[in-house]
């Protein structure tokens, strides 16, 4: 981790993930700064933290607050992806107790690897559309 500079992130996993959005995160950054907002997105590698934008007056989003540099980038995704990771495991825990919720973890689960596979088929359509050019 950065030197000098401690993450503790806590994740809030959605029952069944927003498209490829899988959870919101907090990020408190040396006990004396919180970052709100950052989301938990499903990538082609796995999941990843995606800090909180806005839209500009073009319609592109433009990221409020990010890292400065890779290393802290990557430490801050670390501790977001362990964070999010923890409560699914603690979602997952809480749905083998009541068996009503564990459907929804069920979908959770169908859809993170449905979202996985989407990237790779995405890709495969495209070059399959190219190749008819």
């Amino acid at each position: 981790m950065s030197k000098d500079i401690s993450f503790e992130a806590r994740a809030y996993p959605f029952e069944e993930p927003k498209g490829n959005q899988l959870a919101f995160a907090s990020v408190t950054i040396n006990e004396t700064f919180v970052i709100t907002g950052v989301k938990v997105m499903n990538g082609e590698n796995g999941p990843f933290a995606a800090m909180p934008s806005t839209k500009d007056r073009d319609g592109n989003f433009k990221d409020i607050c990010f890292p400065t540099n890779k290393e802290l980038r990557a430490d801050l995704n670390a501790v977001v992806v362990e964070a999010y990771n923890t409560a699914l495991e603690k979602m997952q825990d809480r749905a083998e107790k009541a068996p009503e919720k564990a459907s929804a973890v069920g979908k959770l689960n169908d859809a993170k690897k449905e979202a996985k596979k989407q990237p790779a088929k995405e890709k495969a359509d495209k070059a399959k559309g190219d190749d008819a050019r």
